[in-house]
Formats: structure tokens, sequence, C-alpha cells
């Protein structure tokens, strides 16, 4: 029995294999096929994705990927890229999801909090936000979230927030490009943190970050404006996704569009409350949720219904993937590769019946 990678990805292995192997002829036998050389497939075509990502090619690591995507899980295939079993669009509350009684109350009181915390930061008014700041609380800019300088900044709680944002956006079929974290060398003294995460795909968010600024800053003078550093996800890849994305500078997007960008916004937030039952680093999540928002909802209501059920999906699928979260987290610490975090999530979820 032998097993094999095709299309671009199968050559451009078996190319590598030849080099390192002086010129000879490799395929992968049945013992290759099963656990470790699955991962050592998988890995070889994951490398290849780091290079094209360091490069800027970032069409063709995408389109890698996909192929991946295609392979099945035995010849090093992909298992969990835009795989994720999502909430039907018609269920918007816990009840609805039919868990045990156990699971629904601990799930019931994560949602709750977790609207609360959305609404209450959406709601908040300019004077209160300016008046925290000039009591003396200084704003760092955290990447993906706000830290008040009296916060204690934990960095395993920023690792997961910014796992949080990768595991949502690679499970949804959005491919991570780039990541970053402080270290705890930075916090100690006293450098500027800085931690995000960038996908492919999503351009037009730094266009709107001029063209659609909130609300709430609107109103706020120059001087107490909160320091927040917005998802700049630069793209040149021409997929569906990214031209649907492009449509979102003409003020248009399409409903799957928005809902998926918006879950990989809340990714962060909804994953710190799954672990420590509350979030630090929401502030600049919920600035770009409401830019977003504004832009690409017609009215209160429409926008209400969509952040329900957008904080319900992203929480069903972080909470039924709690290890790869964790897992993730602490290669992230680390400063693993992207393709390394890609490899990661896939282990862990080899044993799951459905992703």
């Amino acid at each position: 029995m032998v097993c094999s990678v095709g299309g671009a990805i199968g050559r451009e292995i078996s190319l590598d294999f030849r080099r390192r192997t002086g010129g000879a002829t490799v395929v992968a036998t049945k013992e290759e096929c099963d656990g470790s050389g699955v991962r050592r497939r998988r890995r070889a075509a994951l490398r290849m994705v780091d290079r094209q990502l360091a490069k800027g090619n970032f069409k063709l690591a995408l389109s890698l990927v996909k192929q991946l995507q295609r392979q099945p899980p035995p010849a090093g295939g992909l298992r969990g890229f835009a795989a994720a079993k999502q909430v039907p669009r018609r269920v918007s509350s816990v009840e609805d999801l039919h868990l045990s009684v156990t699971e629904t109350s601990a799930l019931q009181s994560l949602f709750d909090s977790i609207l609360d915390l959305i609404m209450s930061s959406l709601e908040s008014s300019p004077s209160e936000e300016a008046s925290l700041l000039g009591q003396g609380h200084s704003v760092t800019s955290e990447g993906n979230g706000l830290y008040l300088e009296d916060d204690i900044v934990d960095h395993n709680q920023v690792a997961q927030h910014e796992a949080g944002h990768f595991l949502v956006g690679y499970l949804l079929g959005v491919l991570p490009k780039k990541y970053g974290l402080f270290s705890t060398e930075d916090m100690k003294q006293d450098n500027i943190l800085d931690a995000s995460v960038k996908f492919i795909g999503f351009e037009f968010l730094t266009e709107l970050e001029d063209a659609v600024p909130s609300k709430k800053l609107q109103q706020v003078k120059p001087g107490h404006r909160l320091i927040i550093a917005l998802y700049k996800y630069i793209s040149n890849t021409p997929t569906p996704f990214h031209n649907a994305c492009m449509q979102a500078s003409k003020g248009k997007l399409s409903s799957t569009v928005l809902s998926k960008l918006l879950c990989v916004i809340l990714g962060g937030l909804v994953a710190e409350h799954l672990v420590f039952g509350y979030s630090k680093g929401h502030h600049a999540d919920v600035e770009m949720l409401e830019r977003v928002l504004n832009q690409f909802t017609q009215d209160e209501d429409e926008a209400n219904t969509l952040i329900r059920w957008c904080v319900l999906n992203t929480l069903v699928v972080l909470h039924r993937h709690g290890e790869a979260t964790s897992m993730l987290a602490e290669a992230m610490a680390h400063g693993r590769s992207i393709g390394n975090c890609i490899d990661i999530i896939e282990i862990t979820l080899q044993n799951y019946q459905h992703i």
C-alpha cells in the first residue's frame, strides 16, 4: 500500500525528498501513512506554506492549504480548515442547542456574560471613557485588545485571547498569515504591549479604520481618544472569499462573510471567558465590532440579532475545541510558525468525530 499527495503539493514534496535522497523516488509506506508518517507528510507541506507566507506570497500559501484541505487525512491532509460545525442560523439561544443540563447551564452563564460585556461596552458613553482616562488610567495598545495599566496583564491570558482569534479563523476557513505576542520581558520593562493575529482576505478592515470611525470615538476629544490597534489584514488573494470582502469597500458584504468576520473578531474575548470567566482584551475587539456593524447592518435590531448568533456560534465552536485552543495558545506563546500552529490544531482534532 502506498500513499501520495497529489497536485502541486505532491510534486513539491517529491522534489524536496529527491533533493535530500540523491534523486531516489520516495513513496510513503503503510506504516508512514499511520501516525508519525502522516504527521511528517503534513509538516513537510506546511513548511512550504510557511515559506510562502514568509515571502508574502499569500495567494500561493492559501492555494497550498486548500490543496491540503482536499487531501484525505491519511495522505497528510488538513481536516480542520473551514470544517467547523456551526450553529444553525435559526438557533439564537443556548436552550435550542439541546445539550445536557450541566452543559446548558455552563454555556448559558458564559453566553449571558459575554453578551452583557459587549452590550455594556457598546453602550458606554464617551464621557465615561474620557473620564476613565482623565483619572490617570492610560491605555496600552495590545493589537487585538486594550488593557488599562492597572490591570495585571497575564501573558497566558493574552495567548489564549490570540489563540481564540487564530482557531476560529482557521476552523471557519480564514487563513492566519501572521501573529505576534509580546514577551514577559516586554511586560517587565514596560515596553509597548502589542499582540495580534492577521488573516488573509480582510484588507477592507484597514479602509474601515479611516472610513467608518465608531460613533463613540467620533465624540471623544482627540486628547482622550483610545489608542486602538485595529486589525490590518492585507491580502492580494483573488479567491471568492477575498472578492466578497472587496465588496466591503463599496459598502456591501454577504451575510455569510459578515458572520464569519464577526466570529473571528469575537474569538479572542470568547476564548478568555471560556478559560478565565472574564476578558481583559475585549476593548479593541468591541470597537472593531461596532465599526463593522455600523457599516454593514441596516438597523439596531439587525445588529443585535447578528451579535447574538455570532457570540453563540463562536462560543460553541471554541467550547468544543478547548484542548486545541490551549495547545495553540502554548505554541503561540513559544513563537511557533503558522504552519506549526496549524499542525498542532490538526493533531488535537484527529480524535474528534465532529469538528
